[in-house]
């Protein structure tokens, strides 16, 4: 009786070692997403500077549009191959930023995205690298 007792109590006692290893394990995993996820919301607070240097890059394309009127109806004299490259490239400019801002505006209004790909990226490394204990063997003798 005594055994069986003794056998129940060390059943208990490694149970409660289990769970109290799993509430642990949870434990350091979700610290570690708080983690990722404070630092992609940091990571979005850094596209604030980056959007307002894509905004004053559009006014200067805009200037640019502004001049290039200005010369061509003004004293100044300018091919119109030079003036039609001018052109050309402050449309290109201009497409660049558009699609940037409106990536950058994706991102931001979607941050889950970030956060997704993050854990994503996370779990897929975590994956390969216990794949890669998983095939660790003892040397043979």
């Amino acid at each position: 009786m005594k055994t069986v007792k003794d056998l129940l109590l060390a059943m208990i006692n490694a149970t409660l070692i289990l769970v109290a290893l799993c509430l642990f394990l949870l434990w350091q995993v979700s610290k570690s997403g708080e983690r990722i996820a404070e630092s992609f919301a940091s990571g979005l607070t850094v596209l604030a500077p980056v959007e307002q240097s894509v905004d004053g890059l559009r006014k200067e394309v805009s200037d640019l549009r502004t001049d290039l009127a200005e010369l061509t109806n003004g004293q100044f004299i300018l091919t119109d191959a030079a003036v039609s490259r001018l052109e050309m490239t402050s449309a290109r400019l201009d497409r660049a930023m558009t699609g940037l801002e409106d990536r950058m505006a994706e991102l931001s209004a979607k941050p889950e995205k970030l956060t997704d790909y993050a854990i994503d990226k996370t779990a897929s490394r975590a994956a390969t690298e216990l794949q890669t204990l998983l095939q660790c063997r003892a040397p043979e003798a």
